[in-house]
């Protein structure tokens, strides 16, 4: 009896390993094909989400948002304000706008990487955010 019941456990762990690895393997699969599908069916006017804007310091506020487009594609054009006592070149230093950067992509959620830039403009700091 007790060969049995190791020979048993022996095969439910064969089962619960084959079991993992298919559903290992699908969740591949199907992130692979969501990817695709987003390099496949993205266009020039798509738009990152608004989570992917980065977060503002406290006291700053966005006062306008507009969807500005070019031949190059389009992005999201942010107006800032700084809060009370920051200036606007402190606030984009601390937003990393003075040399323009990427962030790369979620990987489950928007694989994409987004090309953030601005500047200091009339005492706000605008941002531009796009793929």
């Amino acid at each position: 009896m007790p060969s049995f019941i190791a020979f048993r456990r022996e095969g439910n762990l064969w089962l619960v390993a084959v079991v993992a690895a298919v559903l290992l393997v699908a969740c591949v699969a199907l992130y692979l094909l969501y990817a695709a599908y987003l390099l496949a069916f993205a266009d020039e006017g798509a738009l990152p989400p608004r989570w992917r804007i980065p977060d503002l310091p406290a006291g700053a506020s966005v006062i306008h948002e507009s969807k500005e487009c070019a031949s190059g594609g389009c992005w999201r054009q942010l107006t800032i304000q700084p809060g009370r006592g920051q200036t606007a070149n402190d606030l984009a230093g601390e937003l990393g706008l003075s040399g323009g950067g990427r962030r790369e992509g979620w990987k489950w959620y928007d694989p994409h990487s987004v090309s953030i830039s601005g500047g200091v403009y009339d005492g706000h700091v605008r941002m531009d955010v796009g793929y």
